[in-house]
């Protein structure tokens, strides 16, 4: 098929038209550009890359200032809740989650550096595993950005600057504080690292952030005090910006070491409840064991945090969780609502028999020649034990040093009571110990209560150690008790099921509830102050408990 000389002008004529409209629209584009009344486009911003000599921790700062936004949460009738945050891709924020209570943050609003008046931002993400939430500002083409892609990890003792909002007064721009690098910690729960410095946040908001000398974003300042690293809260973020919306359960979850009561030795123990948050409406309770979570067997927060980030704000997950009761195990099933309320109630799926109670054993110490292998004697780097006189004195030539003796003939168990008398010299301590096992990774879990003698006043306290890491379950609390140091204090604690029982002189000190501890040994807390050598004496023990099957004995710790 060939053209005719009609149609070959006419398709000359239209290519040499459109070239012409071409050329023209090019000269009106390039001619609008240098008008005044227009807003001119500009390229995104990017973040700037670390300067390749060290710098002035003032010109550092020059770095940070531009990408270092205050970041304010509305939570409902409560004021607003400031922290700082970094502009790290165009348009997005970073910055660390507020605490929820009942709801979310109903509102976010952000203000540069060079801004008098806040802005609304939309929330994007906030993932409260995590700690990290991710916002949109609404200007994103004048915030400049701050690079935070960094993988460096300072080395103990280099100096590092902290950058960010004072907590006098967040309105006012930013503050830095020169700090060293203590090194890494990780953090069981999440099961990360994270980086420390020596010196204390508190005249900081939360979320400061930790830069190098080559103006590099190393971490940002979370609520206890270290340092999420960089690399590792890009990567969360990154996540978080796809619109994730809220990933919140309103629910406080534990390991735990009660195989006894749960009836296994995984999932995570419900240690609290969000009134009106997501679990508290789906029927969950404290107590409880979370033992699947989306058709996934959990045991660690990690898992918790990394099945969130797999889901949106509104999706829902099914949830097993296991209740103890007086003879049985119910086994539940219910659905959570991610981030939103949704008022179910728990189907009970089947339950379990709770094993019976073994036979109680009794045993009792009045450090005569029969007892002389029970107890830890000789000398340590802590000091001396020795039985003489009918009574265990521990001598402890250390400042600042505690000890764990435990008896070598008793084997663990799982309801326990210990009880002495013993004689608590000025500036030392002395408690009992419960439920005590040594970790695979040679920490120690156990429940202990504590006499301490200071300056004449007598003091209590009870603890939780599980896996090494302290929780107080009584804070220091002063006792009616006055007697000279020279005479001899009841102490017994006792622990039953779930319930932990301390008592002094006779009189209750504390009455608590906690499910995280189901067997181990007894044993005995010796402690010592500034002032030694000190010697404390115990003029008698005693114990009852039920055997644990299938345990081993605690060693011996300093």
């Amino acid at each position: 098929m060939t053209r005719t000389s009609q149609q070959t002008t006419r398709a000359r004529r239209f290519a040499a038209l459109s070239t012409r409209l071409l050329l023209l629209l090019a000269l009106l584009v390039t001619a609008c550009r240098s008008l005044p009344f227009r807003n001119q486009l500009t390229p995104p911003p990017t973040a700037p890359r670390t300067s390749e000599q060290p710098l002035s921790w003032a010109d550092v700062e020059e770095r940070l200032r531009p990408a270092t936004v205050l970041v304010e949460f509305a939570r409902g009738d409560q004021p607003p809740f400031p922290v700082t945050g970094v502009a790290y891709a165009p348009g997005l924020v970073l910055t660390v989650a507020p605490p929820i209570a009942d709801q979310p943050p109903t509102q976010v609003r952000v203000r540069a550096p060079d801004q008098n008046e806040s802005e609304p931002a939309e929330l994007l993400g906030l993932s409260t595993c995590d700690g990290l939430a991710v916002v949109r500002v609404a200007s994103p083409r004048n915030l400049p950005l701050a690079p935070l892609a960094t993988n460096k990890t300072p080395d103990i003792g280099e100096d590092v600057l902290v950058f960010g909002y004072p907590a006098s007064d967040p309105t006012k721009p930013p503050i830095s504080l020169p700090a060293a690098a203590t090194g890494t910690a990780t953090d069981p729960d999440r099961e990360r690292d994270e980086l420390g410095v020596n010196i204390a946040l508190d005249d900081l908001i939360f979320g400061a952030l930790m830069a190098d000398r080559y103006g590099a974003v190393l971490g940002l300042a979370l609520p206890d005090g270290r340092f999420l690293p960089a690399a590792t809260a890009l990567q969360i973020a990154q996540t978080l910006a796809e619109g994730r919306g809220v990933l919140w359960l309103g629910i406080q979850l534990s390991i735990h070491r009660n195989a006894e009561r749960f009836g296994t030795a995984t999932g995570l123990v419900v240690r609290g409840v969000n009134p009106g948050g997501p679990a508290a409406t789906a029927g969950v309770e404290p107590g409880m064991l979370l033992a699947r979570l989306d058709d996934t067997e959990v045991s660690s927060f990690s898992q918790v945090c990394g099945i969130l980030r797999q889901h949106r704000q509104g999706d829902e997950l099914t949830v097993e969780l296991r209740q103890p009761r007086a003879a049985e195990i119910a086994i539940l099933t219910t659905t959570i609502r991610v981030g939103e309320p949704s008022q179910r109630t728990p189907t009970v799926i089947r339950v379990e028999p709770r094993p019976a109670e073994g036979q109680r054993l009794t045993y009792r110490w009045t450090f005569d020649e029969s007892t002389q292998n029970d107890w830890p004697l000789g000398r340590s780097d802590l000091g001396s034990g020795e039985i003489a006189d009918g009574a265990y004195a521990v001598t402890l030539t250390r400042p600042q040093a505690f000890g764990i003796l435990e008896p070598r003939t008793v084997p663990p168990g799982t309801d326990q009571r210990v009880r002495t008398r013993v004689t608590i010299p000025d500036e030392t301590g002395v408690g009992l110990l419960v439920r005590s096992t040594l970790e695979p990774d040679q920490s120690r879990s156990f429940y202990t209560c504590i006499v301490v003698r200071s300056g004449g006043q007598l003091v209590a306290l009870c603890s939780l150690i599980l896996a090494g890491e302290p929780l107080v379950l009584l804070p220091v609390t002063p006792l009616a008790v006055s007697l000279p140091p020279d005479e001899p204090l009841e102490l017994d604690l006792a622990v039953q099921d779930s319930t932990l029982t301390f008592r002094v002189a006779s009189q209750t000190v504390a009455d608590l509830e906690d499910p995280l501890l189901g067997s181990g040994t007894i044993g005995l807390w010796v402690e010592s102050f500034d002032t030694v050598p000190v010697t404390i004496r115990f003029d008698e023990v005693e114990a009852e408990l039920v055997p644990a099957s299938g345990k081993t004995r605690g060693q011996i710790t300093r």
